[in-house]
């Protein structure tokens, strides 16, 4: 190879690696998680969601439980007369994922958004975790809020 041929290719190469780490390349893929998870159940009025989970002794492995809030504010969520170890994911309009929290059974304490938000993902504990959806992904969300502004 030629001197200069062979400066263009270095070159080259080290820009393509500065643009791989700068961008993430799964950022703008959006997850289905219709198909990860085999029942989700909608909750939108007031006593469904202060309800919950309370009460039962298990859900199925890929079951959710998505909340909606009638506007967006800081939400809070807690763990009263729920023995299923949980976690949360606090969802933007976009369906962007802001934050995931994992719920401790039978706790009062309230977990916070930190960010305002309408929506909420509940699901078994690790859940996130075992099917790489993390802070920052973007998941479907349409399917459950087709009638929401």
């Amino acid at each position: 190879m030629s001197k200069p041929y062979l400066t263009f290719v270095l070159k080259s190469f080290k820009y393509y690696i500065f643009l791989f780490f700068v961008f993430d390349l799964d950022a703008s893929v959006e997850k289905d998680i219709t198909k990860l998870l085999t029942e989700i159940e909608v909750v939108s009025k007031f006593e469904d969601r202060r309800k919950g989970l309370m009460f039962k002794s298990s859900i199925p492995k890929n079951y959710g439980m998505f909340f909606i809030w009638e506007y967006k504010r800081q939400q809070c969520m807690w763990m009263k007369d729920t023995s299923i170890p949980l976690s949360v994911a606090y969802i933007s309009n976009k369906g962007e994922i802001l934050e995931i929290y994992d719920m401790v059974p039978f706790s009062k304490k309230s977990v916070c958004s930190k960010d305002y938000v309408k929506y909420a993902l509940e699901v078994n504990k690790d859940w996130f975790e075992k099917n790489n959806i993390d802070i920052g992904d973007l998941i479907n969300i349409k399917e459950m809020i087709p009638n929401d502004n």
